[in-house]
């Protein structure tokens, strides 16, 4: 059981998770100030910079947990399976859990159309962590070194296209099946990476 002081963390991060949230859908993403978002969670400023380093983070609250569910994912696959085929069907079965909190993914397409930084600081942060640790992973199943560069290149490219299925369903407003849209760009890298 988390002590005193992880329980008080965990209430304060939700806090400021609930807060911002609920001024995005009242007011706007770029409407809401860092200080209206720590003024409703009643924390100071250099708290809420404590627990989010920028604004669009907190959109992106729960980035962790959805990238260890992705590696204990793709690590719980066959060790008998090629470690592509096994990433590519974690990236499927991973596209309906992405798209099953509805209200939170609708947010985050009306944000996206208001704001430009969210989608680069998806892919700059949140894609980029998710590219190095898979490819740790892929690299262990391998049997080749973690910084194998055809590895890492691999990698790039399949969730590359993963993740112009997601900003693609993201910028037509979320309201749309996710899975045919993975399946079409997965199935173009699969494709381009089995002709090489």
């Amino acid at each position: 059981m988390p002590g005193l002081r992880e329980r008080h963390m965990d209430r304060t991060r939700a806090a400021i998770v609930d807060a911002a949230l609920a001024l995005f859908s009242e007011q706007g993403f770029t409407e809401t100030t860092v200080d209206a978002i720590a003024e409703r969670a009643d924390v100071g400023r250099r708290t809420f910079f404590r627990y989010f380093p920028a604004k669009e983070s907190v959109l992106f609250h729960d980035v962790d947990a959805q990238i260890q569910g992705t590696i204990d994912a793709l690590a719980a696959r066959p060790e008998e399976e090629p470690p592509f085929e096994a990433l590519l069907a974690v990236l499927r079965e991973g596209a309906g859990r992405f798209s099953a909190d509805l209200d939170r993914r609708q947010l985050l397409a009306k944000v996206a159309h208001e704001c430009d930084n969210l989608l680069v600081h998806h892919r700059a942060v949140i894609m980029r962590r998710l590219e190095d640790e898979i490819t740790a992973e892929i690299a262990r199943r391998a049997a080749v070194p973690a910084d194998d560069l055809g590895a890492g290149a691999a990698v790039a490219a399949i969730l590359a296209a993963y993740g112009s299925a997601i900003r693609r369903w993201i910028l037509r407003g979320a309201n749309e099946p996710l899975q045919p849209l993975v399946e079409e760009a997965l199935a173009a890298a699969q494709e381009a990476l089995s002709s090489r």
